[in-house]
């Protein structure tokens, strides 16, 4: 994908968050919905919880991006930063809406890019309850760089981990 000549990311963003979304399509490829809430060992974040996490992360960027959110408040509460994975099945939306809703966060992150001013990027990260993030990432465009590349880079490792608890092969 060529950067628009006013994109404030470089090119070499958008390629990656495109590399995150389809390593996160292939790595759920062989998922039931009925292994969505499956915890091969406590603490371990199931694919449910993590699909739904990335699809969320979207609305963070597209605020940092003064866009407002889409996906479901229920969907921030239970699956936000910090909550515990659900072991319930009923917890979950069918693998099939959380990934077109991650799919959908990703196309609207993309198209809020263009229209997204260096100042709203170099503003101060707004997660004051997050003093670590603050620390290392001072600016909003530290903030958003991070949820397009290695905060769901380190969700897909997560995801990794559980293909390999359960028994399935890597895939890279």
């Amino acid at each position: 994908m060529e950067a628009p000549s006013n994109m404030p990311v470089s090119p070499e963003f958008l390629t990656l968050y495109s590399f995150t979304l389809a390593s996160c399509e292939r790595l759920v490829a062989d998922v039931s919905d009925d292994e969505l809430a499956h915890q091969p060992t406590p603490g371990v974040n199931t694919p449910g919880w993590i699909l739904a996490h990335l699809a969320i992360s979207t609305d963070y960027a597209l605020q940092l991006l003064g866009r407002p959110k889409q996906m479901p408040t229920a969907w921030h509460e239970a699956f936000g930063p910090g909550t515990k994975p659900p072991t319930s099945r009923d917890a979950y939306p069918a693998k099939a809406e959380l990934l077109a809703a991650l799919r959908r966060g990703h196309e609207a992150v993309v198209a809020a890019l263009p229209r997204t001013s260096e100042e709203q990027l170099r503003a101060p990260n707004p997660l004051t309850a997050l003093p670590f993030l603050v620390e290392t990432l001072p600016t909003a465009g530290d903030l958003l760089a991070h949820l397009i590349s290695t905060h769901e880079a380190a969700h897909l490792g997560h995801l990794s981990n559980w293909r390999r608890q359960t028994g399935r092969p890597p895939l890279f």
